[in-house]
């Protein structure tokens, strides 16, 4: 991943920038972001969004890997776990 992009995730609403990133990471960004801010909240519109630029074991995955980071994240923050 480049600079631009990595930068362009540390401010608020250019994962949505179609000059940087292809279809297929605005749709991982999007769904991603709404996983990890409001996860009851997703609507199956926003699974066919991601359907769309991605196969049923892609998506699986993609959302097995958001919610490890998750729960990696709640345990460390619980735990008040020191960052290196």
């Amino acid at each position: 991943m480049s600079d631009e992009k990595i930068a362009a995730l540390k401010e608020p609403g250019t994962g949505r920038r179609t000059d940087l990133f292809s279809a297929i990471e605005i749709a991982v960004l999007r769904f991603t972001d709404l996983v990890t801010s409001y996860p009851g909240n997703g609507r199956p519109a926003d699974l066919d969004d991601l359907a769309a630029q991605l196969d049923e074991d892609q998506v699986f995955d993609l959302v097995l890997v958001v919610a490890t980071a998750c729960w990696t994240t709640a345990m460390n923050d619980g735990l008040q776990t020191p960052m290196p």
